[in-house]
């Protein structure tokens, strides 16, 4: 009996290679074409605004901490209001990864909007349509708080939200802010 259940464990384990060995790399044709066209989204400028609209889906969806869009007429208005109200804005990839229908970026981004500089970290996460280069969702994660802290009248509420934050989590923290009453 236990050789047959070894000898089923052994099977099922080869069965199961193709599926968890599935994941394409970076190396593949396809995933380098991604691995371009997440970029570009990425690193968009004014200037190549409309060749990289065309990467995205009629049903594009697109997400950050703010903002929701869907479809390509409000996302292609949305990326138009952007370089409007930050026409300087800059993003680099700092690293980058395409496997199966997926593309991740790490990224830093600077600028000002209305005149106002910034400077911030995230990350994006870009779906492909499968076996295609066209992208029909897309996500950018990053702090407002790093545009905020720049911006006069925001400044002071988000250095305090930010102290009062790392007073209730961080270990080490020393916490310049009262006890808190019982």
């Amino acid at each position: 009996m236990k050789k047959f259940i070894r000898s089923s464990a052994v099977l099922a384990c080869i069965m199961l290679l193709p599926t968890m060995a599935g994941a394409k790399s970076n190396s593949s044709h396809l995933n380098q074409q991604r691995l371009e066209i997440g970029r570009a989204l990425v690193e968009v400028q004014a200037s190549d605004l409309p060749e990289v609209l065309d990467h995205y889906t009629n049903e594009i969806e697109y997400y950050d901490p703010i903002v929701s869009i869907q479809g390509i007429g409000e996302m292609t208005e949305f990326q138009m209001r952007l370089f409007t109200s930050s026409p300087d804005l800059v993003t680099t990839v700092d690293d980058e990864i395409c496997i199966d229908d997926i593309y991740t970026a790490a990224w830093t981004m600077f600028g000002s909007f209305d005149g106002i500089p910034y400077t911030a970290k995230g990350m994006s996460i870009i779906k492909f349509v499968p076996k295609q280069t066209q992208v029909y969702y897309q996500r950018d994660y990053y702090s407002e708080g790093d545009i905020m802290i720049n911006i006069p009248g925001l400044d002071e509420p988000t250095e305090a939200f930010r102290t009062y934050y790392r007073c209730a989590v961080e270990p080490n923290y020393d916490c310049p802010l009262p006890p808190p009453e019982p």
